[in-house]
């Protein structure tokens, strides 16, 4: 009896679209499709390399700038509705909590939303915005190396999660055109 229960409870085998897909005709369009597919996720795959790039541009502009006191080149007029800048220790919790912020919603959104378009540009901008931040307290010089640790490390993860993503679902579709062939 308890086999019999077993056996009920066990799930049969998974009917999916794919498979229902290989099963019709005409395999050359397919292959085509999926070589497609196969192409678009290579290319989605090195996505954020891109967005290291500009980063890593970004920083070498701050990098050169670190010496400027932005706050004091900013004309009266402008300064004195602004007022003083923020204390470094601020700036410090912020660049905390916003590179933790990014990293759990990078690790609890994983990949699967890979063909998202603006969210790692927001990231990116997220990390360079503490260049001028830091600029405007007159630190950027003291606390660039924490900037710019912090961006790269939320952009390579980010990175990574859709390059993982990209990997599995290549993966996938070459089994499929295997499984064609």
């Amino acid at each position: 009896m308890i086999g019999q229960m077993t056996g009920q409870i066990k799930p049969g085998p998974k009917s999916s679209l794919g498979s229902a897909w290989e099963k019709r005709g005409d395999y050359g369009r397919r292959r085509a499709e999926i070589r497609q597919t196969i192409d678009g996720l290579y290319a989605s795959s090195r996505k954020g390399l891109w967005r290291v790039l500009f980063f890593l541009a970004v920083s070498a502009v701050a990098l050169q700038f670190r010496d400027v006191e932005l706050f004091t080149t900013l004309p009266e007029n402008i300064r004195a509705p602004l007022g003083a800048p923020p204390p470094p220790f601020l700036i410090h919790l912020v660049l905390a909590v916003s590179t933790l912020s990014a990293l759990i919603l990078i690790a609890g959104r994983g990949a699967e939303e890979s063909g998202r378009n603006g969210s790692g540009w927001l990231q990116l901008g997220m990390a360079a915005f503490f260049y001028p931040l830091y600029a405007m307290t007159n630190t950027l010089s003291a606390f660039f190396p924490a900037v710019f640790a912090a961006g790269l490390l939320v952009l390579f993860c980010d990175h990574a999660a859709t390059w993982f993503h990209a990997s599995c679902a290549i993966r996938e579709e070459k089994e499929r055109l295997g499984r064609m062939t």
